[in-house]
């Protein structure tokens, strides 16, 4: 596992290059076909960029946090509180050639950690409708489909140029003790 050496913290304006290679490494082009979350089959062009990251660091009430082992940023999240005591996350990414060891669940830790102490009572987020191997992996955490989905934006390529029609971002949340 990899927490001994992982530490967590969020990032800075100035990691927001940095943030967005590692975002786009994991879900779209070859390198992302050495892991396991991999959008390249359904979607081409980029994921993010540093424009989008950059505001996403500077939002209000929202955060990027990073996990770094050894001076590099190795993963990272996006969270934001919503109203009614809920917290949104997307964009969990592991870089991919240490996928599969660990990481992707300390950070949803994380993530349930954070919710709790801001008095949340649930955690929501997106996975394109066709990831069932990631569809798998937060149902075995505790997520549950809500029943909701939203058209990918497909006329925005900075989120990606899908390859496939119709693909959907279903909701998924897991209620909090």
């Amino acid at each position: 596992m990899i927490t001994r050496m992982t530490r967590f913290r969020s990032a800075h304006l100035s990691e927001a290059e940095k943030i967005s290679e590692l975002v786009n490494s994991a879900y779209r082009g070859e390198s992302s076909r050495s892991g396991w979350t991999t959008e390249a089959d359904l979607l081409d062009g980029q994921r993010t960029d540093a424009e989008k990251i950059g505001e996403m660091i500077a939002t209000i009430g929202a955060t990027v946090e990073v996990a770094i082992q050894n001076d590099e940023i190795i993963g990272c999240v996006y969270m934001v509180r919503e109203p009614e005591s809920s917290l949104y996350f997307g964009m969990l990414v592991v870089k991919p050639g240490l996928q599969a060891k660990g990481l992707g669940k300390e950070i949803l830790d994380r993530i349930e950690k954070i919710a709790k102490r801001g008095k949340c009572k649930k955690i929501r987020m997106h996975v394109i409708h066709l990831r069932s191997e990631l569809i798998s992996f937060y149902e075995r955490r505790g997520f549950r489909a809500t029943g909701k989905a939203d058209s990918f934006p497909a006329s925005d390529p900075r989120f990606g140029i899908p390859k496939i029609d119709g693909l959907k971002l279903q909701e998924f949340e897991k209620i909090l003790d």
